[in-house]
């Protein structure tokens, strides 16, 4: 997710602040500066001083760090008013077409602009391939023996085998697939399939007009989704039967849905290559209401005990489960581990007992259960880029 200047780990660069500052009765200046989109900044500008940011029109994120270097660079989105801390070095980026922006500093400054080489590339959050159209959408059930002699067409097609299993020629080369396998035919693929003697087969075909921004994306579209069976996935599982389902609703809307729905599937298959694969199965649904029913219990009680030095050994005792399937359980549903859930909401939890000003920064690491000081500041400093004592600091300064 994009951090905010309103987050705890823009506190190590400045702050915000909630009412506009009065210039001219604080004998400071001010200049109204207005900006276009760019994909790249060259350059960066430290002060001597502290300076303010007043956005006027637009919205705009602040590229920043404490040298003229990628590797020390952070991004925020631009929330409220915000103060940054003398000596940084930064650049004002608007993620709309145009913005503009109040800046304010002590009279006398003095600033200087460091070029930046290679330039900062901006992350925009833009879509790097749509689905235009879906040109048709069926539940196949075929019996033994069924025989489609093939076709070939500008589009891409989709098929999930739901139930049985069917086999396939693409440009003359042979595939099958089994329950819970997905196939795409590309455009211009030649293609025919065949259900076996002896064996049934119920799929989803999807055919549908895919395009892409960037041309040069094809190459990596086409080799990732073309020519291979893509095993059973839970998440594509659960996109295809939501397709379906919402496919049959017929309610206000419904087109649009199952085009993003269609959009994430593809999304899914193109990213599975730089996933980690792990061995998946299938999740009956009687199962699945089981593990959501069994993981809600354990997580009301983990928050209920958070000021508390649970363990994993403590839950696994108390709901009957062996380590290994409470660490199933966390990763197929929550995809991280009971010890890494727990820490981050101990975490979590410090930042609002620090806020409160009940307790000092020891007594808050005893009372979570962290096994010394040193190791709650080392693990909140890695977390928010600020250590707990600073972050007291700020907030209370501030």
């Amino acid at each position: 997710m994009q951090k905010k200047t309103s987050s705890k780990e823009f506190l190590k660069y400045g702050n915000v602040y909630d009412a506009p500052i009065d210039a001219e009765r604080n004998n400071m200046t001010s200049t109204i500066f207005s900006i276009q989109a760019k994909n790249s900044i060259s350059q960066l500008h430290c002060f001597d001083c502290p300076i303010y940011i007043e956005m006027q029109s637009g919205m705009s994120c602040i590229l920043i760090g404490t040298q003229p270097d990628k590797a020390s660079l952070k991004t925020f989105a631009v929330h409220r008013y915000v103060k940054i801390n003398p000596g940084l070095f930064f650049s004002l980026v608007s993620m709309t077409a145009s913005c503009s922006y109040k800046l304010i500093v002590d009279s006398g400054y003095h600033y200087s602009i460091e070029e930046l080489s290679p330039a900062y590339s901006i992350d925009r959050v833009i879509p790097y391939l749509r689905i235009n159209e879906i040109l048709g959408y069926y539940y196949n059930i075929r019996n033994s023996g069924y025989n489609f002699k093939g076709e070939t067409h500008n589009y891409f097609e989709l098929t999930y085998v739901d139930r049985g299993c069917m086999k396939t020629i693409v440009d003359g080369k042979d595939y099958e697939l089994s329950e819970n396998n997905l196939l795409i035919y590309g455009p211009g693929q030649f293609h025919c399939q065949e259900i076996p003697e002896g064996e049934s087969c119920s799929y989803v075909t999807i055919i549908f007009d895919l395009d892409n921004t960037n041309h040069e994306d094809n190459k990596v579209i086409y080799r990732t989704l073309l020519n291979r069976v893509f095993g059973y996935d839970k998440k594509i599982h659960t996109l295809i039967k939501a397709f379906v389902n919402e496919s049959n609703s017929q309610l206000p809307f419904m087109n649009s849905l199952i085009i993003c729905l269609l959009q994430e599937t593809v999304i899914r298959l193109l990213q599975s290559d730089f996933i980690e694969q792990t061995d998946q199965h299938p999740v009956t649904e009687v199962r699945q209401n089981y593990q959501d029913e069994m993981l809600n219990q354990i997580l009301s009680y983990i928050s209920e005990t958070i000021t508390e030095p649970i363990t994993v050994a403590e839950i696994c005792q108390k709901f009957s489960l062996s380590r290994s399937s409470l660490q199933i359980l966390f990763k197929e549903n929550l995809e991280q581990t009971p010890k890494k859930y727990i820490s981050e909401l101990k975490l979590d939890k410090s930042c609002q007992l620090i806020r409160e000003n009940k307790y000092t920064i020891s007594e808050i690491a005893l009372m979570l259960g962290f096994n010394s000081i040193q190791y709650f500041s080392k693990a909140f400093t890695q977390k928010y880029n600020i250590a707990p004592s600073e972050y007291a600091k700020q907030i209370f300064n501030n």
